[in-house]
C-alpha cells in the first residue's frame, strides 16, 4: 500500500476522475472494483469545491491511471493526476528497494548518516511547493524530468514569509501539507516561485532541469519547488536521500 496524493484540475477534473472511477468499477476484475471504491471513499470524504485528497492504494492504482491517460491522451479530458510523494524507501517490495540502492557518496559525506530516504512516483504533471528540508538532500530523477527551483536560506524565507502574511497563518514550511496543495495558498506560493518578472528576478532564483539519471545536491536550509517538466500523464519518477 502506498501514499497517493490525488489532484483534481480546475477544468474538466471531475469529469476525468468520474471517468477513470468508471473504468475501474466496471473492470471484471475485482481488484480494480475496490481500487473504484478507494478512489471514490476520498473524493466523498472532502469538501464542495476541494482539490486534493489523499488516500492509500497499491501499486496498481498508478498503473491503471497510466493506462487510462495513455487512452485518453487525444481526447479533452485532462490526465487523472495521482502522486505517490514521500513514500519511504523501506516499504517498497524488496525487488524495488534493490533498483534505487544508496549513492555510495552518502557514506562519506557528513557523519555517512541516512536521515531518511523517499519515492516520487506519479502521473505528469506533479508538483510540489516551496519548502525547505530540514537535512542536506540528494535528489535523483529516474524517468521523464523535473524542473527545479532553488532559493538561498534567506531570500527563500522572506518570499515565504510574505506568502504567509499575505495569508495571515504561519505554515510549517518543513512539511507537505494539505494546506499548501490546493486553495490560496497553492495558487500564493506558485506565483511567487514560479511567475516570471522582476519579482522572482530579485529573489534570486535559481533554476535546473533534471533528465533521467541526473543527481542534484540541495544543500540544508535551501529553499525549493520543484513540478515535472511535462503535462501529458506520463510516468515520472524521482527519488532522494536526506542525510547528516
Amino acid at each position: 500500500m502506498f501514499p497517493y496524493e490525488l489532484m483534481k484540475p480546475t477544468s474538466r477534473g471531475s469529469e476525468s476522475i468520474t471517468l477513470f472511477h468508471n473504468s475501474l468499477s466496471n473492470s471484471q476484475d475485482a481488484t480494480d472494483r475496490g481500487l473504484a471504491e478507494a478512489v471514490q471513499s476520498a473524493i466523498s470524504e472532502g469538501f464542495h469545491g476541494q482539490q486534493f485528497f489523499q488516500l492509500h492504494a497499491p501499486l496498481r492504482l498508478l498503473i491503471k491511471a497510466l493506462d487510462f491517460n495513455k487512452a485518453q491522451r487525444r481526447k479533452a479530458y485532462p490526465p487523472i493526476q495521482l502522486y505517490i510523494a514521500q513514500s519511504l524507501l523501506p516499504d517498497l517490495p524488496s525487488p524495488l528497494q534493490n533498483d534505487v540502492p544508496t549513492p555510495e557518496i552518502l557514506s562519506r559525506v557528513g557523519r555517512g548518516d541516512i536521515y531518511s530516504s523517499s519515492i516520487w512516483l506519479g502521473t505528469e504533471p506533479t508538483y510540489t511547493p516551496l519548502h525547505r528540508d530540514p537535512n542536506p538532500n540528494l535528489f535523483c530523477q529516474l524517468c521523464s524530468s523535473k524542473v527545479v527551483r532553488l532559493l538561498p536560506p534567506a531570500t527563500g524565507h522572506e518570499l515565504y514569509h510574505q506568502v504567509q502574511m499575505t495569508l495571515r497563518g504561519s505554515g510549517n514550511s518543513r512539511i507537505r501539507s494539505t494546506e499548501m496543495m490546493e486553495g490560496e495558498e497553492r495558487e500564493l506560493l506558485h506565483g511567487a516561485v514560479w511567475e516570471t518578472g522582476e519579482e522572482t528576478e530579485s529573489t534570486e532564483i535559481q533554476e535546473v532541469t533534471l533528465r533521467a539519471g541526473d543527481a542534484l545536491f540541495i544543500p540544508k536550509g535551501w529553499w525549493h519547488s520543484i513540478k515535472s517538466e511535462r503535462f501529458d500523464g506520463d510516468l515520472n519518477g524521482s527519488v532522494n536521500w536526506w542525510f547528516r
